[in-house]
C-alpha cells in the first residue's frame, strides 16, 4: 500500500515537472503561419518628422576647403573621425528648440519642425545658398535611438547610425529574447507629436512583417513581457528529474528492506 502511494506520488510529481518545464512552441517561435505566403513588406520605411528636442547633424560641402571648414563643426558624424559618440553628436549637433528652429553658426535660424530629413535639408540649403553657391548640404538625424527592455539578454538604449531598423534587427542587436520572454506579449511604446502611445505586438504572428511596427521609429521602446509561468530551463529540468529519480531509487530500496 505504501509502495503504491509512493509510486503514484512520484509519477504525479514527474508529470507535473515535465508539464511546467515545457513552453508551447507557438510562444517561442517567430512568425508562425499555417501556409507559405509571399509577404508584402513595406519597401519604404516610414519617414521621421522632426520634433522638438531632435538633434540634426549638418555638414556643408563646397569646392573651397577653407569655406567648408568654416561652416562645419568638428566630430561631425560624416567625418572620418573614428571616435564618434552620442556625446559628440549631442555637443556638436543642432537641437530643435521650442520654436522649431535650429541655430547654425554664420547661417542663422532655420525652421525644421515637423519636416522630414529631406525637407529639412532643403530648408537649410536655401539658407546656405545666400553664402555659398552650388554647395552640398548633408543632414542626418543624430539622436535615432531605440530602447529594448524586459526579457532580453542585453537590455539597453541603442543609438542607430542608419536611416532605419526593423524590430527583428533591434532584437538581434540586444542579444535576442530570453527563454522566459513571451513573444506573444510585446509592448511597443512610440512617441508622436510628443505624446506616447502603447501598442501590443505579437511577434509570433507573420502579419507583423507588413504592419506599421516592422520598422522602428526614433525613441521607440520595446518591452518583452515574461511568460505567465516561467518554465524551468532545460538544464534545470534535467537536474530536477535526476534528483527525483535518485530519491525514487532510494525509497524503493528502503521499502524492500522494510518488507
Amino acid at each position: 500500500m505504501i509502495r503504491n502511494l509512493f509510486r503514484t506520488f512520484f509519477k504525479t510529481l514527474i508529470l507535473f515537472t515535465i508539464f511546467f518545464s515545457c513552453t508551447p512552441m507557438k510562444k517561442i517561435t517567430y512568425l508562425n503561419g499555417t501556409t507559405d505566403n509571399e509577404w508584402n513588406v513595406n519597401p519604404i520605411p516610414p519617414a521621421h518628422y522632426l520634433e522638438i528636442g531632435d538633434i540634426l547633424v549638418v555638414k556643408v560641402l563646397s569646392f573651397d576647403e577653407a569655406t567648408t571648414n568654416f561652416f562645419n563643426v568638428d566630430n561631425n558624424v560624416n567625418s572620418a573621425n573614428s571616435s564618434i559618440t552620442s556625446a559628440n553628436i549631442y555637443l556638436n549637433g543642432f537641437a530643435i528648440n521650442q520654436e522649431g528652429l535650429i541655430e547654425i553658426p554664420y547661417i542663422g535660424d532655420v525652421f525644421v519642425l515637423n519636416q522630414t530629413i529631406d525637407e529639412a535639408k532643403k530648408s537649410i540649403e536655401k539658407k546656405v545658398d545666400a553664402y555659398l553657391k552650388d554647395a552640398t548640404v548633408i543632414v542626418k538625424l543624430g539622436n535615432f535611438n531605440i530602447t529594448v527592455l524586459g526579457e532580453i539578454y542585453k537590455p539597453n538604449t541603442y543609438p542607430i547610425y542608419k536611416n532605419n531598423i526593423s524590430i527583428f534587427e533591434a532584437l538581434a542587436l540586444s542579444g535576442g529574447i530570453t527563454d522566459y520572454g513571451n513573444l506573444q506579449k510585446v509592448k511597443l511604446i512610440r512617441t508622436h507629436n510628443n505624446k506616447k502611445t502603447t501598442y501590443n505586438i505579437d511577434l509570433t504572428n507573420q502579419n507583423i512583417i507588413s504592419s506599421d511596427f516592422y520598422y522602428l521609429r526614433n525613441n521607440d521602446l520595446i518591452y518583452i513581457e515574461p511568460l505567465k509561468y516561467r518554465g524551468f530551463r532545460k538544464s534545470q529540468s534535467q537536474l530536477l528529474l535526476s534528483a527525483l529519480t535518485t530519491v525514487a531509487v532510494i525509497v524503493n530500496v528502503y521499502l524492500k528492506f522494510t518488507e
